[in-house]
């Protein structure tokens, strides 16, 4: 069944009070899906039923606590987002679970068991606060452009089923300060209306150092209502920030965050996982996908996804004249940075230079079979390559 995650919480919510009509409706679910022989599917709902026909027989106290522990109304599609009231601009946008498409992040192990610990924590929270424990609701998510913090926090979203309004606090300021101040206010009352995840992006816009002699009073007073807007939202639903640059932030604004993660750019492992999922069937070649991951050592995961479709392109264009070796040269001689890597400057230059640098690689060292399938020729050639350094070496 399409979307069975989402049928699944549906059913898990509307058991939690008593109702004959819904109790029928999810038993003659369970029957269908026993029929299909999708027995996964029914064996999760088999025990979503049994579940909640045990939770309406819990003490009156503890069906209030659940109740209030869910606070909130349901953010629907029909409901329009927030908007300037000087200028009539949306303060935000706003995505619903079935429309959030954003594949599954991918991370180093480290960082991908944080984040399950995350969710399984939100994904707890009435039971957390049953046990009389306060569960933690803000998120600070900081590290370098690009390393797919955006991705996460929709992930996370699309995970507890819940829409994500996103906030450019950055887009929030306005010309006139006391405004800014409102826009705040108004976004913050808006979301604490409704069960949903608050994604703050561009943190740093607004919640600057207030030490800071450049900034004026009134900026000041527009980080106060930022971190006061924060602490009355902490108790009541999801919240994330996203900053590019955390050492801009006010020391008051981390402790406002229960969970800080830095998402870091990814190691070689992790590139070479990105690779392969953006280039699919276009690049299979281990070999290659080696070298894709050892040209972008320092790239984010955005630099990867820039690289392979980049590479998708120009395959489609030249079918079977694609020249792979080239084809990276191109993107990196039309994508040049200030702080250029190693790698990739080696890249634009010999080849035979650059096999050997790929031969003694400290990391990820390329055997001769790896390099003559890079290189399209033989692994002789590549041995006499190899061997023509070794001599001069040795003449030096």
């Amino acid at each position: 069944m399409d979307h069975f995650a989402i049928v699944l919480g549906l059913c898990r919510s509307a058991l939690q009070t008593e109702n004959p009509a819904i109790s029928g409706h999810v038993e003659r679910l369970l029957k269908a899906l026993e029929k299909e022989g999708c027995s996964d599917q029914s064996a999760a709902l088999r025990k979503v039923l049994k579940t909640g026909a045990a939770a309406t027989e819990i003490a009156p106290s503890r069906v209030i606590l659940s109740r209030a522990s869910l606070v909130g109304e349901t953010l629907t599609p029909s409901v329009p987002a927030p908007v300037d009231k000087e200028t009539g601009a949306p303060l935000a946008s706003i995505f619903h679970p079935d429309h959030i498409k954003t594949p599954h992040p991918i991370f180093n192990n480290e960082l991908s068991a944080g984040v399950s610990a995350l969710l399984e924590e939100w994904q707890h929270v009435d039971e957390l606060r049953k046990a009389g424990v306060r569960p933690a609701l803000t998120t600070m998510l900081f590290g370098a452009p690009g390393t797919g913090k955006t991705m996460l926090a929709h992930h996370i979203a699309a995970e507890l089923g819940l829409p994500l309004i996103v906030a450019r606090l950055d887009g929030l300021i306005s010309s006139f300060l006391g405004t800014t101040a409102r826009n705040i206010s108004n976004l913050f009352s808006f979301a604490n209306r409704y069960k949903c995840v608050l994604l703050l992006d561009e943190f740093d816009a607004v919640a600057k150092l207030r030490d800071d002699p450049h900034e004026l009073g009134e900026i000041k007073r527009v980080v106060n209502t930022l971190l006061q807007c924060i602490d009355g939202r902490s108790n009541i639903g999801f919240t994330i920030a996203i900053t590019n640059h955390e050492f801009l932030l006010d020391p008051a604004v981390w402790r406002r965050f229960d969970i800080r993660i830095e998402v870091p750019k990814p190691d070689i492992h992790t590139r070479s996982k990105i690779i392969r999922r953006h280039l699919g069937e276009f690049v299979q070649e281990d070999a290659n996908i080696n070298f894709l991951s050892w040209i972008t050592d320092e790239g984010s995961g955005s630099d990867i996804e820039k690289l392979s479709d980049f590479i998708k392109r120009q395959k489609a264009i030249r079918k079977s004249d694609f020249d792979f070796l080239n084809t990276v040269k191109s993107h990196i001689q039309l994508s040049a940075s200030e702080d250029e890597s190693k790698n990739r400057l080696l890249v634009t230059g010999d080849y035979e230079r650059l096999a050997l640098a790929l031969a003694n690689d400290r990391d990820a060292p390329f055997n001769q079979e790896q390099l003559a399938t890079l290189f399209g020729c033989t692994q002789s050639t590549i041995s006499r390559w190899l061997k023509k350094d070794k001599l001069i070496q040795g003449e030096k």
